[in-house]
Order: structure tokens, then C-alpha cells, then sequence
């Protein structure tokens, strides 16, 4: 979430814990093709959550890098999925 959306930036883990889980089922859901731009923002926001606290996993960052091959939205609903789990 953002300062213009009026809500707050930070998330707790169980936020951060449900929204993720329910990013990555989606992702998966949507396929092989582009990702809706509502799917894909919410999936950033998550992943900056997770940044935030100082969780750093390879394969999120990869689905919009421009410096190395991109993963595929169901590889990174697969991660996004195990790191939901693990938190």
C-alpha cells in the first residue's frame, strides 16, 4: 500500500503472511500470460513488504528484473507461496 492510498505502509507478518498467500493463488490461477495490472501491483506491494523486512528471495525479484532472465508469474507464485508458508 502506499501513502496516496491513505492506509499504512508497513504490514504486519500475518498481513504480509495472508496477502501473499492469496497473491500467489491468483498468480497461479491467471496462468502463463501477463498478469492483470491490479494481480501484479498487488504482488509488488507484497514483495516490497517483504522487503521491508528484510526478506530477500532471488526468484521475486526476478519477475520484473531487467538485468537478468525474468521467472515466469507461476514460478514466482510457487516461491511467493513457500515464503508465505514460512513466515
Amino acid at each position: 500500500m502506499t501513502s496516496d492510498d491513505k492506509a499504512p505502509i508497513a504490514m504486519s507478518i500475518d498481513q504480509i503472511k495472508a496477502e501473499a498467500a492469496d497473491v500467489a493463488g491468483q498468480m497461479k490461477g491467471a496462468g502463463a500470460g501477463p498478469l492483470p495490472r491490479d494481480l501484479r501491483e498487488r504482488f509488488i506491494h507484497v514483495r516490497t513488504a517483504l522487503l521491508q523486512r528484510g526478506i530477500h528471495d532471488p526468484v521475486l525479484i526476478r519477475f520484473d528484473s531487467a538485468t537478468v532472465p525474468q521467472a515466469s508469474a507461476i514460478e514466482v507464485a510457487e516461491q511467493l507461496s513457500a515464503v508465505a508458508a514460512s513466515l
